[in-house]
């Protein structure tokens, strides 16, 4: 009985201790990439183009807005007093503006969502070599860049400043 006791409590300390040992070696960071895209320089350069080309969209659709605003308020204003066939090709010119308006509108998100997503892709692709880069440096074994699909992560396993520090080099 002694022996059996004796060898389940070296079975188990064994367990524990080279499972203990071989964890203890493991470095585990993380690295947040929201943090990577907006604040590398990369980025934040990339930002402003996304930006300049969103308000060329804004003033591109806001004329064509104004454009069918105008068209609208002639119809409400004369649009009793204008001949039928006048006001039903009016009404058609209304009528394509507006979906003309929202094509546009359409377009412009998709293409600035395109830019965007381009963007975030390019500083990942360029961030991967960086973070390979810096796990060896660190002799890090796992590095995790969603940092939320785990319940809780100490703060000091954040190697995102590290990362952007060698990115912006």
């Amino acid at each position: 009985m002694q022996k059996r006791i004796l060898l389940a409590a070296c079975s188990i300390f064994l367990v524990f201790g080279l499972s203990s040992a071989s964890y203890s070696a493991d470095k585990v960071g993380y690295i947040n990439l929201q943090r990577l895209v907006n604040e590398s320089e990369m980025g934040k350069a990339a930002r402003v183009d996304i930006q300049k080309m969103r308000q060329d969209k804004e003033a591109e659709l806001k004329a064509k807005l104004q454009e069918f605003n105008n068209l609208r308020a002639l119809l409400n204003k004369d649009g009793d007093t204008m001949d039928p066939a006048e006001k039903r090709k009016k009404i058609q010119e209304l009528n394509r503006a507006y979906k003309e308006n929202q094509r546009l509108l359409a377009d412009a998100r998709e293409e600035i969502a395109n830019e965007d997503r381009g963007l975030v892709a390019f500083i990942l692709e360029k961030a991967d070599g960086v973070l390979k880069s810096v796990a060896k440096k660190n002799n890090y074994s796992i590095i995790l860049k969603d940092p939320n699909a785990i319940g809780y992560l100490d703060p000091s396993v954040d190697i995102t400043d590290e990362v952007l520090k060698e990115l912006n080099k």
